[in-house]
């Protein structure tokens, strides 16, 4: 009977660090993630250009966080779910906070996103938020420095062909250094804290 009250035992304490071990891997996706991707190869300075055409580098915000962002203006869930919470979490920061944020959306469909569109989409979810493009090549090779992906998939809507695309957001520090990268599911709490870590 001590036996099988002793192999009972260490099945259940075997079981209690199965499930702690579960609980600690669940929610730390993005540090384990940004541990991957951070380091000399990953991120850094490039250019695009604005609605008016006027190219855009992110080191022309280098005294500013910046949030990065990559989708496109005819996205159905994604982008305007996380841009929606980006633009409702510096509502929530003080005017003096807000002046050291830069928000920017950077289209992965230059076939569709131009001129007045681009901008007014960006500006939609904040005042603030630029909405950047290029050439397909040149978005191309800016996911690709900040590991994101996308890709054109056909579709039966309306709207004409999906872009399939990667959902986190990049905050990046005020050196131009990646901070912290923010999952689809981010909170309000969580883009706060992540900003003002890096303020």
């Amino acid at each position: 009977m001590k036996k099988y009250a002793l192999i009972f035992t260490l099945l259940m304490f075997a079981g209690g660090l199965l499930v702690a071990g579960q609980l600690l891997l669940s929610r730390p996706t993005a540090q384990l993630e940004l541990t991957r991707v951070k380091g000399k190869s990953f991120g850094g300075d490039f250019t695009l250009y604005n609605a008016a055409n006027q190219p855009v580098k992110l080191s022309d915000f280098k005294d500013k966080v910046v949030l990065l962002y990559f989708g496109y203006a005819s996205c159905p869930d994604a982008c305007p779910t996380s841009l929606a919470m980006l633009g409702a979490a510096l509502k929530k920061m003080t005017p003096e906070e807000v002046a050291q944020v830069q928000g920017l959306f950077v289209s992965v469909d230059p076939e569709r996103d131009r001129g007045e569109q681009l901008a007014a989409y960006a500006e939609h979810f904040h005042p603030t938020f630029i909405g950047i493009t290029g050439t397909l090549e040149e978005v191309k090779q800016v996911s690709l420095q900040y590991g994101n992906y996308f890709q054109k998939s056909d579709s039966t809507s309306a709207m004409g062909y999906l872009v399939d695309h990667g959902t986190k957001t990049y905050v990046i520090s005020k050196e131009g250094q990646l901070a912290q990268l923010l999952m689809h599911d981010m909170s309000i709490p969580d883009i706060l804290m992540a900003v003002r870590e890096a303020l």
